[in-house]
């Protein structure tokens, strides 16, 4: 079961991505800047696999609800 946490975590990402596009920004630059950090080990990486095959899928399933 989904926890509020998780939907309010999810709802929240759609709203920053969202905006960001509204923005003129090139998001999807800077998600595949994320999945490349993510799978590179930067600084902003603090969790060891299966999270971040699914923090990568969660980043481009909220894309893909506002693109």
């Amino acid at each position: 079961m989904v926890s509020d946490r998780e939907i309010a975590l999810e709802q929240a990402l759609v709203a920053i991505i969202g905006a960001a596009i509204d923005s003129g920004l090139d998001v999807k630059s800077l998600i595949d800047n994320a999945t490349a950090g993510l799978l590179g080990d930067a600084s902003y990486r603090w969790v060891e696999h299966p999270h971040v095959s699914n923090a990568i899928k969660v980043m481009i399933d909220a894309y893909d609800q506002v693109k």
